[in-house]
């Protein structure tokens, strides 16, 4: 689902969204919490590997910045998961709350820029925490919504959603290959032939 961000100059009732088979995104949880502890005032924000907001599980690395902002209009559901990219727009996950996100991403963006990957858990009322991590992005087309290839010795793996395949994916390999011969590479559809990509030497 994907948010077009409210501004100051539109009408609420103009605001769009729209909605794609393929634009579902499961936000990404570290697997071993820490405990949680209290949060602090609106857009502050907490240095990688400290505290841990209720409901932001918090393993050291995984993200860049976690803060808080309050965010009204919010409601129906207590957590989000969202990808923020460049020219304002911003994927929702499929388990999304009614209203605005804008003011959460104002919150994470008074310190990091798009792209990125956040994960918003309400604290009290209308005040949340954002976890928030930057993130690489392509574009390409390819079958799937989750691609893993690992290039070795020039040896090919590619696994589609779970699966293994003996298609190809050459933009993939291309930006694979920019950053060292061998390597692991993971695309996450974000919507149509827009993916978060991790790519890693071997």
């Amino acid at each position: 689902m994907k948010w077009h961000r409210k501004n100051e100059e539109e009408d609420p009732a103009e605001t769009a969204l729209d909605i794609g088979e393929d634009s579902e995104l499961t936000p990404e949880r570290p697997a071993e919490p820490l405990p949680p502890t209290e949060a602090g005032l609106a857009g502050t924000s907490v240095e990688r590997g400290g505290l841990s907001f209720v409901g932001i599980p918090r393993t050291r690395g995984n993200w860049d910045l976690v803060v808080t902002g309050e965010a009204p209009d919010l409601t129906g559901a207590d957590e989000l998961g969202f990808v923020a990219v460049e020219d304002g727009d911003i994927f929702m996950d499929s388990q999304f709350p009614e209203g605005d996100v804008t003011p959460l991403a104002e919150a994470i963006e008074l310190q990091i820029q798009p792209p990125y990957r956040a994960f918003g858990a309400r604290q009290e009322g209308d005040l949340w925490a954002i976890a928030a991590r930057g993130i690489d992005l392509g574009r390409f087309q390819a079958a799937g919504d989750e691609i893993e290839l690992t290039v070795r010795g020039g040896e090919h793996d590619l696994v589609v959603d779970g699966r293994k395949s003996l298609a190809s994916v050459p933009e993939l390999e291309r930006m694979g290959k920019e950053e060292c011969a061998d390597f692991f590479a993971r695309a996450v559809r974000i919507e149509d032939d827009l993916w978060e990509l991790t790519i890693s030497p071997l």
